[in-house]
């Protein structure tokens, strides 16, 4: 995919990231929900962390000539294949750095491998989903956020008024295109 675009720091107080396209021009929808994050108290690290996931949900989009505001769950559902199976951008390392994914014999932790790790992808979802529901609550449009939200999300109140003459339902499955939460192992203490 290729790399247009990119987050500039402003070193502004009022808005400490914005996101840029390809020519360099701001992309004032970004912009827009970061005011509105920032707005709500959010830290300048939760702004610049978002702001690095749109962009690559920008660049996706510009990769399948897509607007932003017409994308559907056909690219949510590329989006997350994409990022599931990319390997991320490579770093310089040492020669006698341990491998990617390995485990540490001291610690028991797992250092990072050459893909984007689960809460890595769970975090993206998160992101691009609170970017179109910022837009829907604020704009009315658009109107489909690629990435609906969970049927888990739909029952919140599942139960609430629980009859002991039924049968108790249980919870549904996870949100479409979300990854399951891994399972730590816990670390041994001495």
């Amino acid at each position: 995919m290729p790399r247009v675009g990119r987050v500039e720091e402003t070193g502004d107080p009022a808005l400490p990231f914005r996101l840029l396209d390809g020519d360099g021009v701001e992309v004032s929808a970004v912009s827009e929900f970061l005011l509105d994050m920032l707005a709500d108290d959010d830290s300048p690290a939760s702004l610049r962390s978002y702001a690095y996931e749109l962009l690559a949900w920008f660049r996706f989009l510009w990769a399948v000539d897509v607007p932003w505001d017409r994308a559907s769950r056909a690219e949510a559902w590329d989006f997350a294949l994409w990022l599931r199976l990319v390997n991320k951008p490579p770093r310089p390392r040492r020669p006698d750095a341990p491998a990617p994914g390995s485990v540490n014999p001291v610690t028991g932790k797992r250092y990072a491998g050459e893909n984007y790790a689960p809460r890595t992808l769970r975090h993206a979802r998160a992101v691009v989903r609170s970017f179109y529901e910022y837009y829907r609550d604020m704009h009315g449009r658009p109107l489909l956020n690629p990435f609906p939200k969970s049927k888990r999300a739909m029952d919140e109140h599942l139960n609430v008024h629980y009859n002991p003459m039924h049968a108790y339902r249980h919870l549904t499955r996870r949100a479409p295109y979300q990854p399951k939460e891994p399972r730590r192992t816990p670390r041994g203490n001495p």
